[in-house]
């Protein structure tokens, strides 16, 4: 997909005037989304509670839902050095931050019980997925020094897709006319 992209970012680019933006959308699909959790898990991080701890691991995400501009799924969690298992449904929702100027992944909430340990809601122990608004690409195996600089507009979860609505930049960066020579 790749090799199909890059020319057709690199064509634009070489048609376009300099620092004018073209509008792009992309969308993400459930299928998509779930191939990328998939090639995340498993996803493993500790969690402590009165002296003990407990390494907990979430694998299998399965059965997404885009329901309400959210994302939810199923996932299994193991743990050890207890031996615990249970299949949790977290709820993932995007938002805004507009001191960070970037979109925040989040889960919800995904309380558990750990036995001895109690419930705990395992929201606190995973880290919230920024995704910022501003950011630059360079392409130079399409064209040396091709620089792709791209500013997210809106970032919403529709019922069957995720969409991205953004402009695109293209440039040549420091040292572009160095690198054609070559």
């Amino acid at each position: 997909m790749k090799m199909f992209i890059l020319p057709a970012i690199a064509a634009l680019a070489l048609a376009a005037s300099p620092a004018q933006a073209e509008s792009v959308v992309l969308t993400i699909d459930r299928a998509t989304l779930l191939n990328f959790a998939k090639a995340a898990t498993p996803y493993s991080f500790d969690v402590s509670k009165a002296g003990v701890t407990q390494t907990l691991s979430l694998s299998n995400p399965r059965d997404m839902q885009f329901v309400n501009g959210r994302v939810r799924l199923r996932v299994d969690c193991t743990g050890e050095p207890l031996p615990f298992f249970a299949e949790l449904v977290p709820t993932v929702s995007l938002t805004f931050d507009r001191t960070k100027n970037a979109f925040i992944a989040t889960i919800e909430s995904m309380p558990v019980k750990l036995g001895m340990l109690g419930t705990i809601d395992l929201k606190k122990y995973i880290a919230p997925v920024e995704i910022p608004v501003n950011f630059a690409a360079p392409v130079d195996s399409v064209a040396p020094g091709l620089v792709v600089d791209t500013v997210i507009r809106n970032l919403k979860v529709l019922d069957d897709r995720i969409e991205a609505r953004a402009d695109l930049v293209f440039r040549r960066g420091a040292g572009a006319t160095a690198a054609a020579k070559r």
